[in-house]
């Protein structure tokens, strides 16, 4: 569990409910057209920006910001260094044995061995790494650029909502009574614009863009260590260039 996550958009939510309720009638903020407008307006502008099956994706990927899935940077880094030192003493064939780990680990870790093992050219394995990270990189983009779609479309319909409230308003104007409750509906859909973007979306798509930039370091170590065993390195030497990597002290 994200637990910065997990404060940081609670907290802020909870500050604005009690926000809210101690200036009193919290029931005034609740609106069913305005949410109408904004959330089903939006979701529904975004939907059109993305393929069904993207757009769904991204919206699921709400998991990843408050549970994410990355290891732990030192135990992976001793999970390959041991890798090498068997490889270096028992030969890359030896890594055959213990395949199934490898892809329990990590799928691309998992192919990069298989064909370290069946004996292709590093440079060939490189080249299908890149190829895969490719991939990787452009899913969990678009993961991100859905999020950030809602967070640039919630305030924009929250805008027509307010503007469409201000005509309703001002079809009344004869009713002086009315304009005051009229106007304050009408800044609803404004309010609940702003509230979602900068107070999900926005950190939503930073967390996804933060965790994607992760992700794809761990699978850079992979190929790193491939390189190393194919080099047939120190394995004190790969130690290093993954700390280096995850920004940790070797031998932590």
């Amino acid at each position: 569990m994200d637990i910065a996550t997990l404060i940081g958009i609670g907290g802020a939510w909870l500050l604005i409910i009690i926000s809210i309720v101690i200036g009193g009638s919290p029931m005034a903020f609740v609106n069913a057209p305005s949410l109408l407008i904004v959330v089903g307006g939006g979701m529904a502008a975004a939907l059109a920006s993305f393929p069904m099956k993207d757009f769904i994706n991204g919206i699921k990927a709400i998991k990843k910001v408050f549970k994410p899935t990355t290891p732990d940077p030192n135990e992976t880094i001793t999970f390959l260094v041991e890798t090498m030192k068997k490889a270096r003493k028992e030969g890359v064939l030896s890594l055959e044995a213990e395949i199934d780990k490898y892809y329990e680990k990590d799928k691309i870790l998992g192919d990069i061995m298989r064909m370290l093992i069946d004996g292709q050219d590093i440079e060939e394995i490189e080249s299908n790494v890149e190829n895969a990270l490719a991939q990787i990189d452009q899913k969990l983009s678009t993961e991100a650029n859905v999020w950030d779609a809602l967070g640039e479309l919630f305030p924009a319909l929250g805008m027509i909502g307010t503007l469409i409230g201000l005509i309703q308003m001002l079809q009344n104007l004869s009713d002086p009574s009315a304009l005051g409750p009229g106007m304050a509906v009408a800044m609803i859909t404004t309010l609940y614009g702003a509230v979602l973007a900068n107070v999900l979306c926005i950190p939503i798509v930073k967390k996804l863009k933060y965790y994607k930039d992760l992700e794809l370091m761990y699978k850079e170590s992979y190929l790193i260590a491939a390189k190393a065993i194919e080099k047939g390195l120190n394995p004190n030497s790969l130690q290093q260039k993954l700390s280096a990597l995850f920004g940790v002290e070797a031998g932590e």
